[in-house]
Parts: C-alpha cells; sequence; structure tokens
C-alpha cells in the first residue's frame, strides 16, 4: 500500500489573517505615536529658539554692563540662524530708547513652529517653554 505523504505539516508560513492583523497593529501604533512625534520635534525646535534668544539676551546683559547703552553692541542689527538653523534670529536696537528686540522667525512651519521673541524689558513673545 502507498500511503500519501501529509503536506499540511510541510506548510510553512503565515495566514492572510496573520499578516492582517499585524498590519493592523502597525497602523494604530503609527496613528497615535505620529502626533506624539510631530509635538516632540516642535519642542526640539523651539528649544533651538530659546537657547539662541537666551544667548542674544546674555550678550546683550553684557554689552549694557561694559558700555551702558544697547546701541553699538554686536548682535545689534544682525540678522542670524540659530545654531540648528531652525529659526532666523534678528536683533534690532533703538539707541534712542536704549532698548533692543530680538525675534526668532521659524525657517519652516513643518511642526507647527511659531515665532519667538524678546526685548530689553524682558518681554516675550511666543511658545516659550
Amino acid at each position: 500500500m502507498s500511503r500519501r505523504p501529509n503536506h499540511s505539516n510541510n506548510i510553512k508560513g503565515f495566514t492572510l489573517i496573520e499578516v492582517m492583523i499585524a498590519v493592523a497593529v502597525v497602523a494604530i501604533l503609527a496613528g497615535v505615536g505620529w502626533p506624539m512625534f510631530e509635538k516632540q520635534m516642535a519642542r526640539q525646535q523651539v528649544s533651538d529658539a530659546v537657547i539662541a534668544l537666551t544667548t542674544v539676551e546674555t550678550q546683550m546683559a553684557k554689552c549694557l554692563l561694559d558700555s551702558g547703552a544697547y546701541a553699538g553692541c554686536t548682535p545689534c542689527g544682525t540678522e542670524t540662524p540659530s545654531k540648528k538653523g531652525h529659526y532666523q534670529i534678528k536683533v534690532q536696537c533703538d539707541a534712542a530708547s536704549n532698548a533692543y528686540y530680538a525675534t526668532a522667525t521659524p525657517n519652516s512651519t513643518t511642526y507647527g513652529q511659531q515665532p519667538l521673541a524678546i526685548s530689553s524689558l524682558g518681554h516675550k513673545t511666543g511658545p516659550w517653554p
């Protein structure tokens, strides 16, 4: 008597249901994770602007202590990129009122970045942490 080999025990692979469940799980994780990723990227890019503006603030305070005025300080009238390049930092000085105003404008709004600013009076605008 010849026996037919049982091939059902030798078949290896995934069923369509198993693949569909795996894809569904990945889609759910991506759907939950993407908004978190965008928020984290926006926070990281805002921190780039905050670091740049606080550096300007420190430079301006040092200049005020050294010379007694903001006008003529090195950052006055400059426009430079932030350290990581996500923002353009612009510093304007007013000799008449002995004040400065520094702004950080985002190069892109991909992750919802917003402009930030700081003045010599300590007023801050934008999404400061």
